[in-house]
């Protein structure tokens, strides 16, 4: 804080081994009232500033700005109406409703840059945002997390205002919104939210479309019907796209959304696309929320996919249908394929036969995440001497084995190594009815995945044993 000291608290210093150590816990206050001496100190580094962040106030935050300081600093009646006149950048993540009175002062038209992340809309913070369009003409990116349902017809009358948009993240917006962002030559990031009780108001049987071209589209909806009524009029062409569902569909609803991708998105375009979903909070039947492998079909259209993250999936596939599923991705460098979760009974997994199919088909792979049949005799692949020989992929680092077990690590150890030799990271599915706080309900699951993380302290000792083994040569 650009202040005399005699002005402001200092964090407590004490001495250890020569060395001065700071107080962790230490919060910015004034220790008298700010003179003008003071605020012509402080005007002349405002004065310089371009970017400026507030940071979410956190008792566990070594320094903070004590809301007396921040409010005496920018919101007394001695502070000047715009105390940073050259700022460019603003970026709000304190959730203190105590300062928005500074959070006011700062919005200034020079602003091309505004992060605002709120999960509480006092009504003074709806008003405060229902100015931006005219307040702050020249904006080129614009992220808003988190509005209310309310909120999103205000920000609908707002981003019609900015011409130069590059990067918008707010709530969903009307017609005439997305009309106006689509006309945008530049924007080149979308980022939607639809909140629960969001009205689109859009006509299911109309026939109106707005095409955007975009180098990302993003989406996250509270349910699978309004992610599909905010996706309807629209035709994308982006490079990526990600779509969340809050509350997880059931299977009819995201077979649907899944076979109607290529409908909203140019297929030859297309480079990266995640579709996840949340995990059932209570569930009696696994197969309300079953896919069937024919749900995937459509999205072997995509074929310059190079990542695609399906890992939230809850689906019944063979091998043979995940291999000719994969094959339709040649470029393929990033894939997850209903990994997340363990529902708790045996499915149809991948054996290390068909992982090596995988990386053939695939060979630009660094990421894959495939259940994985471990079971004999599908370690057939390792022969007397316990080594493989066979496809192997260097570029792989990182595994998700979703729900496979391992009873035989030094095997297990040995296909991994040869099929993937620089592989770092394995990681398991997590079981659907996880209780984070009560882990003694899991202890079979923690045992399993300890068993992975040997697989990967062998496979590490495997490496550096042959790197000696090299230099020694």
């Amino acid at each position: 804080m650009y202040l005399p000291q005699d002005a402001r608290s200092q964090p407590v210093k004490f001495i250890r081994g020569g060395r001065t150590i700071f107080n962790i816990r230490y919060s910015a206050r004034l220790l008298r009232p700010l003179v003008d001496d003071d605020r012509a100190t402080f005007q002349k580094y405002a004065c310089r500033v371009r970017s400026l962040t507030f940071e979410r106030y956190d008792d566990d935050k070594p320094r903070k700005l004590h809301d007396s300081a921040a409010l005496a600093l920018l919101d007394s009646p001695a502070s000047p109406s715009s105390p940073f006149p050259l700022l460019r950048e603003l970026y709000w993540y304190d959730k203190r409703d105590v300062l928005l009175p500074c959070l006011q002062r700062c919005i200034s038209t020079t602003l091309t840059r505004l992060v605002i992340h709120s999960e509480l809309w006092p009504s003074a913070m709806v008003d405060l945002i229902a100015g931006l369009g005219k307040a702050c003409p020249k904006i080129k990116e614009f992220r808003c997390s988190t509005p209310t349902a309310s909120a999103c017809a205000m920000l609908s009358d707002f981003v019609t205002c900015w011409d130069d948009l590059e990067v918008l993240e707010t709530g969903a917006v009307n017609v005439q919104a997305l009309q106006h962002l689509a006309s945008l030559k530049k924007l080149r990031e979308l980022k939607m939210l639809v909140p629960e009780g969001l009205s689109l108001d859009l006509d299911p049987t109309s026939t109106f479309s707005v095409m955007f071209s975009l180098d990302e589209f993003s989406i996250t909806a509270a349910n699978i019907e309004l992610l599909l009524a905010f996706l309807a009029p629209l035709q994308i062409s982006a490079k990526s796209a990600k779509l969340d569902i809050d509350s997880p569909p059931n299977a009819d609803d995201l077979n649907h959304l899944l076979s109607s991708l290529t409908e909203h998105f140019q297929p030859n375009v297309l480079k990266s696309l995640g579709v996840l979903v949340n995990r059932p909070a209570y569930f009696d039947d696994h197969v309300l929320f079953e896919l069937p492998p024919s749900a995937f079909r459509k999205i072997r259209a995509f074929t310059g996919l190079t990542d695609l993250n399906l890992s939230s999936m809850h689906v019944s596939i063979t091998e043979d249908e995940v291999l000719d599923l994969v094959s339709a991705w040649p470029q393929m460098e990033c894939l997850y394929l209903a990994t997340r979760w363990d529902w708790g009974f045996t499915r149809l997994g991948v054996t290390f036969g068909g992982l090596a199919g995988i990386l053939e088909r695939c060979p630009n792979l660094h990421t894959l995440g495939v259940n994985l049949d471990t079971l004999p005799p599908n370690d057939s692949l390792v022969h007397i001497d316990n080594q493989y020989s066979g496809i192997a992929r260097e570029k792989v680092t990182e595994l998700d084995v979703g729900y496979a077990e391992c009873d035989n690590i030094e095997a297990i150890s040995n296909l991994s190594a040869g099929m993937c030799p620089s592989l770092t990271h394995i990681d398991r599915a997590h079981p659907i009815d996880i209780d984070y706080d009560h882990h003694s309900d899991q202890n079979e699951w923690f045992e399993e995945t300890n068993r992975w993380k040997e697989v990967e302290s062998f496979m590490a000792q495997k490496r550096m044993e042959q790197l000696e083994q090299n230099n020694g040569q």
